[in-house]
């Protein structure tokens, strides 16, 4: 049976959207079977609602194709002018003070085709007929539709989009050190908090599950966790304003003309997640005055959005790979498969508790996401088969142990995997070292042994006398070490964990019997 993760439900109570008519078991049986067919009309627009707080959260249910083409196309169909087409869809309200925006920020139209951009230009060749201006000489700019979190700042306050015309000021960010992309002044408007890619898949991949779920956490009242605080004052993390974007500018012949390579050239111009392009009308504002809006979006704006293209493929295996924080990271080897013009082999399952509940294993028959340049991601489980949970670190041996639905090696001073991928970071972190390349980096677990390098300090960093440790080795204080940290008192408080007279931790069996699942209670 099909379900929410701890993490939805928790966005979906958050976002007061946890008392509604659907189940979560309901709506988790809903996004397997996309047919929303067989739904009323209430359920319908619930389901709308919870996957666009689930998706501005971080946490998406369904894919971007099937909540445009399946489950809003359903409510376009019987209701054409209902209000949740013509609104903008709501970010998840975020703590602070609801004010009115300086000016509306609308969401965008979209076509995922050719042909719905040369319809789009017809319009604007019609209303420029209207307003006897030559559509020829008009020039259209395209820039790349960041897939980030949507805000507006005015010089003073920084606001999320809300419902395009309320938001919710979350100027805190700025006093935390996020900067401003392009030129770096503040007060240009439109935009949005956006995480380098690079960054993203160097240093927090392993901490999120996305550059999305990261975005909403930076906004989020609570203290920033070390490594997302060191992405801002990396400037790895920024608020783009859409006036600064790169863009390419022609006319709407030259658009038609050369239509794939102006997708392309817009796409890979940033070092961000995209998730389509935007053409817009520029340099006559009374056409756009005259073009107008509705209450969803620019008639003089639309943006394309490449098609997700999908395959069926089946799981050859499930390989583990410890990280260097020490969790285990579930890595499913696929049938070699062509999706998006690439060649995928690999796939990220993101984390054991995902393997366990969807049955995540050999021959398993999945279903498979790519669109355009975004990392491969597994849609939905076909036919499951008998996941293989690893009970010791592929790469020292070590016990794993549960920490909610991750699985975490501890043997933080002798495991390779992580001495290996803690010097590689740090490294990388510097960029050029003369004398430590990749091959001499690799050499590096087997010299610390003999040398006796990262050694524990017995009792150090000792929490409410229960003796709890952390790493004596060079990294910025509290990112790996807060998350040993963590697990280590849960195992404390669990009767998991204990120190032998050396200082050593040392795992023993527990008092009681654990819970069926095998998993430890978590308190998020």
């Amino acid at each position: 049976m099909p379900s929410l993760s701890n993490t939805q439900l928790e966005l979906l109570k958050e976002a007061d959207l946890e008392s509604l008519h659907l189940s979560p078991e309901l709506i988790a049986q809903i996004a397997t079977l996309a047919d929303p067919q067989q739904l009323t009309d209430e359920q319908l627009l619930e389901f709308l609602q919870v996957c666009n707080a689930l998706y501005r959260s971080g946490e998406p249910l369904i894919s971007d194709a099937d909540y445009d083409f399946i489950f809003l196309a359903e409510l376009q169909k019987r209701h054409p002018h209902h209000p949740y087409l013509e609104t903008v869809e709501p970010e998840v309200v975020a703590v602070g003070k609801t004010v009115a925006l300086p000016e509306p920020m609308l969401s965008t139209e979209k076509t995922y085709s050719q042909s719905g951009i040369e319809k789009w230009l017809s319009r604007l060749e019609k209303a420029a007929e209207d307003c006897d201006a030559d559509f020829s000489t008009l020039m259209i700019r395209a820039t790349p539709k960041l897939d980030g979190y949507a805000a507006y700042d005015d010089g003073k306050l920084l606001y999320t989009r809300g419902d395009g015309r309320k938001g919710t000021d979350i100027s805190r960010v700025f006093e935390r050190g996020l900067k401003v992309g392009g030129n770096g002044k503040r007060g240009q408007g439109a935009g949005e908090i956006v995480v380098s890619q690079t960054y993203f898949n160097n240093h927090l991949a392993e901490y999120f599950e996305n550059s999305r779920n990261f975005q909403a956490s930076i906004i989020k009242e609570k203290d920033l966790e070390q490594h997302a605080l060191e992405a801002i004052q990396n400037h790895a993390a920024v608020f783009f304003p859409f006036s600064q974007l790169p863009a390419w500018q022609g006319t709407s012949a030259e658009v038609l003309a050369d239509f794939d390579h102006v997708i392309e050239t817009v796409y890979t111009s940033v070092d961000y997640d995209v998730d389509g392009v935007v053409f817009e009308l520029v340099g006559n504002d009374q056409l756009k005055q005259y073009l107008g809006a509705t209450r969803h979006h620019h008639r003089w704006q639309i943006a394309y959005k490449s098609n997700v293209e999908t395959a069926e493929v089946i799981v050859l295996k499930v390989t583990p790979q410890t990280s260097r924080s020490g969790r285990v990271n579930p890595v499913a080897e696929l049938t070699p498969t062509k999706l998006s013009g690439a060649v995928i082999s690999r796939a990220t399952a993101h984390h054991y508790g995902m393997v366990k509940e969807l049955g995540i294993g050999v021959g398993t028959l999945i279903e498979l996401t790519r669109s355009g340049l975004v990392i491969p991601k597994i849609e939905r489980v076909i036919i499951p088969k008998e996941p293989q949970i690893p009970e010791h670190c592929p790469s020292c041996g070590s016990e794993l142990v549960w920490d909610s639905d991750y699985l975490y090696c501890l043997n933080t001073t002798k495991c390779p995997a992580q001495i290996e991928n803690t010097i590689e970071h740090f490294f990388r972190t510097l960029a050029n070292v003369d004398g430590f390349g990749q091959k001499n980096r690799r050499k590096t677990p087997r010299l610390r042994h003999q040398l006796g390098l990262c050694r524990l300090s017995a009792g150090h960093g000792a929490i409410a006398g229960h003796g709890l440790w952390r790493q004596n080795r060079a990294k910025p204080a509290g990112s790996i070490a807060t998350q040993q940290i963590r697990i280590h008192r849960r195992l404390a408080l669990s009767g998991r964990f204990r120190h032998s007279p050396d200082g050593a931790g040392q795992l023993r069996a527990p008092a009681s019997t654990p819970s069926p699942d095998g998993y430890f209670q978590s308190d998020r």
